[in-house]
């Protein structure tokens, strides 16, 4: 899937609450290279992300997150070597980056409609960030 088709993407599952774009690597003519994979989420009943985040990062454990969640739907990796000229160095400069991207592709939400949690990673890293605002999702402790 093309980064552009992250909207209609989105909106195929209107009742997923959790966005979940996570970077992680392929091999592609034998080369480690980055790629983004979204996973769409409802919170599993009762569940505080808040703090399932937080037990994620003491534990530094992504399945105290993952746990909380019930997967809706995922998509096929993306290659994001763009945003990575230098992969895997300034890892930061390229985050900053694709996040922007995504944001800009992020639908505006229907007015009632319920709040949707985006969020970005790398995999098996914490802390994960707020999609659209850049800051730490959840604080530790």
């Amino acid at each position: 899937m093309p980064l552009s088709e992250f909207s209609r993407f989105l909106s195929k599952h209107p009742g997923a609450g959790v966005i979940d774009a996570v970077v992680d690597t392929t091999r592609e003519n034998g080369v480690v290279v980055p790629v983004l994979g979204i996973g769409l989420y409802r919170a599993g009943n009762g569940a505080s992300l808040a703090e399932a985040a937080r037990m994620a990062y003491d534990n530094e454990d992504d399945g105290f997150f993952y746990d909380e969640l019930d997967l809706v739907d995922d998509c096929d990796d993306m290659l994001v070597a763009t945003f990575y000229p230098r992969w895997p160095h300034d890892r930061e400069a390229g985050d900053q980056a694709l996040m922007h991207a995504l944001c800009e592709l992020v639908p505006k939400p229907a007015e009632g409609a319920p709040r949707k949690t985006y969020l970005f990673h790398h995999v098996d890293s914490q802390p994960y960030f707020n999609l659209l605002t850049g800051k730490p999702f959840a604080s530790h402790g």
